[in-house]
This record gives C-alpha cells, sequence and structure tokens, in this order.
C-alpha cells in the first residue's frame, strides 16, 4: 500500500486521497486499461475477424451501450436493496471477465450481439455501483481532487492503452489479448471480492 500511496501522491499532489479512493482508482485504471487496449480496435476486430462491416460494427457497439443504460435504469431499485455495493462491482468484474473469454473464441455475429448484450449487464450492474463506492468516501471539501484524481487517471490509462494496444494486437493477436483481459478482470473481481467489507 505504501507503493499506492506513493505513486497517488506524485501523480496527484494535493489530491489527499484515502485509501478506499485511491484503491478505486488503481481498480479503475486497471480496467480502463484493460478495456482500452481493444475498444479503440473493435471495429478493425468486426470487420477482420468476422467478416462483418463497419455498419455491424456500429450496430453492435449500439446494443451494448443501450443494453447498459437501459438496465442501469431499471436495476436502480434492485441495486439499492444490495447493501454490500462492492459486491456487485465484483460481480460486475466476473461478467466481464465471461464476456472476454467469449470474445476470445468468438465465430460469429450473433454470438457478437449476445456477448454485446452480456457486456451491457455486466456493465448495467458494475458502472453504478462503482460510481456509489466512490461517492460514499468523496468530501465536500475536496471533492474536485478526488473527482479530478478518477478522472484524470482513467484518462491516462485510456491514452497509454491506446498507443500500446495496437502494438499488442498486432504482435500477439486478439485471441491472446482477450484471454488477458479476462484473466485481469477476474482478478480484479476477486480482489474486491475479498477486500474486508469495511475497506469500501
Amino acid at each position: 500500500m505504501k507503493i499506492l500511496r506513493g505513486f497517488f501522491a506524485t501523480l496527484f499532489p494535493g489530491a489527499n486521497l484515502s485509501r478506499p479512493l485511491r484503491i478505486l482508482i488503481a481498480v479503475n485504471m486497471i480496467f480502463t486499461f484493460v478495456v482500452g487496449v481493444f475498444a479503440p480496435f473493435y471495429a478493425v476486430f468486426v470487420v477482420e475477424e468476422l467478416q462483418g462491416n463497419i455498419a455491424f460494427a456500429g450496430m453492435s457497439w449500439g446494443v451494448f451501450t443501450i443494453i447498459s443504460g437501459v438496465l442501469m435504469l431499471l436495476f436502480i431499485r434492485w441495486e439499492l436493496r444490495v447493501r454490500e455495493q462492492e459486491l456487485l462491482l465484483s460481480f460486475g468484474y466476473l461478467i466481464r471477465s465471461v464476456v472476454f473469454v467469449s470474445y476470445a473464441f468468438m465465430d460469429s455475429l450473433s454470438q457478437l450481439l449476445l456477448t454485446q448484450v452480456l457486456w451491457g449487464i455486466a456493465a448495467a450492474i458494475g458502472v453504478p455501483a462503482f460510481a456509489s463506492l466512490y461517492s460514499v468516501h468523496t468530501s465536500r471539501d475536496h471533492s474536485i481532487g478526488e473527482w479530478g484524481g478518477l478522472e484524470g487517471a482513467s484518462a491516462i490509462a485510456s491514452g497509454v492503452a491506446a498507443l500500446v494496444g495496437g502494438l499488442i494486437i498486432e504482435s500477439f493477436g486478439f485471441q491472446i489479448v482477450f484471454f488477458v483481459m479476462s484473466g485481469i478482470s477476474f482478478l480484479l473481481a476477486l480482489y474486491i471480492w475479498l477486500l474486508p467489507r469495511e475497506v469500501l
């Protein structure tokens, strides 16, 4: 934890981030990087690996985002009843690990659509849970530094992932990248699950 504390002190001087916020930012940075390695090249994957087209790539990505948005609205009452929001966050990462395994064995456009629906479900469960957990640990006096730390770290992780993603995919192919994405998502789910409940 000293390494993590030093990292954030260097990257976000004066942000005064608490331990829960540092953990959540670090977890979010890792997952944002994982997704960022693939997301900019999603259309390439659909066209080159699945013999789809740009229109289908756009439509299938739209399925993911619309499903996640609709379900976020529908899940509100259910998620409010869950006292331990970190378990929802963990479950969201777990489902995403399944999503990435499905990508690794993707062989049809119909499977892609089903996988996008599953990813939408995972986002609908995990994204609000993350926001809820993060907001609980923010304070009025330090909110700019706390939220700025989260957004800044996410932007850095996403940018670095985009820079290296093409090289990784070009060198190793999509399948090995999906396996790594799935493994990291599973480890994030396990890490959040095993954290003492009082931490988050």
